[in-house]
């Protein structure tokens, strides 16, 4: 049974679709453990790919104002329920992640933190770039990309949690926007 962890929302079972792979609990655990030491006032989340919502109602949860972004209509259905569940205000924007940055980084859109958990068999090495290229964190806010441990990225801090990491990357003031660094 997925639950929500701590916050608000404490124990609300989410359901999940079938087309969700959700974060594991030492991952969500440690990953809010991490966020409400660096954040202690919060911000604003972004949860790309967001499935079930695992990752984004656990945000909102603690006190982020959060966004999803998922494009499959039963997942957006899922959100929507677990979202009404838990008593969280969130956004959902049902469209595709790809779409919605090019929308947010033209609306000039910034987040604390913008996390993605693309599905595996997806480019995530691409998936992130794409992430990193649209600018939208604000400075001192940092990037996360959800991977199996055997992706190794050229950038970022790693955190290994079992057969999952997270690579997580700081941005930085505006004129250090980050670039992709990958190698080829």
């Amino acid at each position: 049974m997925l639950r929500i962890l701590g916050g608000t929302a404490k124990g609300v079972v989410l359901k999940v679709p079938q087309s969700a792979r959700p974060s594991p609990v030492r991952l969500r655990k440690a990953l809010f453990d991490y966020l409400r030491f660096r954040y202690p006032r919060r911000g604003s989340f972004l949860d790309l790919y967001a499935g079930s919502g695992a990752i984004g109602l656990e945000a909102a949860s603690e006190g982020f104002e959060t966004t999803l972004v998922e494009k499959d209509r039963l997942a957006i259905q899922c959100l929507r329920e677990n979202a009404a569940k838990a008593r969280l205000k969130v956004r959902i924007e049902g469209k595709a992640v790809e779409d919605y940055l090019l929308d947010a980084k033209r609306r000039d859109l910034r987040f604390t933190v913008a996390f993605m958990a693309p599905p595996y068999p997806h480019n995530l090495v691409q998936d992130f770039e794409r992430l990193l290229e649209a600018g939208i964190v604000e400075p001192g806010g940092i990037y996360i990309l959800q991977h199996p441990t055997e992706l190794t990225l050229p950038m970022g801090e790693r955190r290994e949690y079992g057969f999952n990491t997270i690579s997580i990357v700081e941005a930085k003031t505006v004129a250090d926007e980050i670039q992709p660094t990958t190698q080829k």
